[in-house]
């Protein structure tokens, strides 16, 4: 999974003049050597996911930044920008969640879930989304029961941007299906669920 986008080595050299620091200083924050460093900005070597970490806190830049993550303007102002987020994330490739809803009569209370399958062979990204919402509840619990701040909330959260920058999701292919072949499909559907049953 570590790997650096190209164009790295000029953003390490970028933020390194941004501090004004020098190449040999550099080398001193992270104990290496002024040719390790030179080799980092011409892309002749990649750093690794933790030097970039690293790199990041004695540049005072985001770990996601040098991975060349351009942050996207989310903006959630109103309930239809959630849904529409939520609709967006469903248009992915390598991504899939079942929706659960269960209310009364049916259960006690009124609950509803987004699942995603981490053993699901046919969705590539859902078992590194599991293990991020597994850390993700684990840090916003640390957070909000005050073992951490926000500030260390928000150092981590860039630290798993800054990992999966290079992962593009590509949109699902949309199937142009006639009438005739979508209802044979759908018959195909129930017959499988039909027999799961049995």
């Amino acid at each position: 999974m570590n790997t650096v986008p190209s164009g790295i080595g000029i953003r390490i050299r970028d933020a390194r003049k941004a501090a004004g620091m020098s190449q040999t200083v550099l080398g001193q924050h992270l104990n290496k050597t002024l040719r390790t460093i030179q080799k980092y900005e011409s892309g002749e070597i990649e750093p690794s996911i933790a030097t970039i970490n690293e790199l990041a806190k004695i540049l005072h830049v985001s770990s996601a930044e040098l991975m060349g993550y351009k942050r996207q303007e989310i903006r959630l102002e109103s309930f239809a920008d959630v849904l529409e987020a939520l609709n967006e994330l469903n248009k992915k490739a390598g991504i899939r969640f079942k929706i659960d809803v269960k209310r009364p009569p049916n259960a006690e209370g009124w609950t509803c879930s987004l699942t995603f399958d981490g053993n699901d062979q046919t969705a590539e990204h859902n078992s590194d989304l599991c293990l991020f919402l597994e850390r993700f509840a684990e840090e916003r619990e640390r957070v909000e029961t005050y073992w951490t701040d926000q500030a260390y909330f928000d150092r981590w959260f860039d630290q798993e941007l800054a990992y999966y920058a290079g992962v593009k999701l590509p949109d699902k292919e949309q199937e142009d299906l006639t009438p005739e072949e979508r209802l044979k499909r759908r018959n195909e559907l129930i017959g499988h669920s039909a027999e799961e049953t049995d």
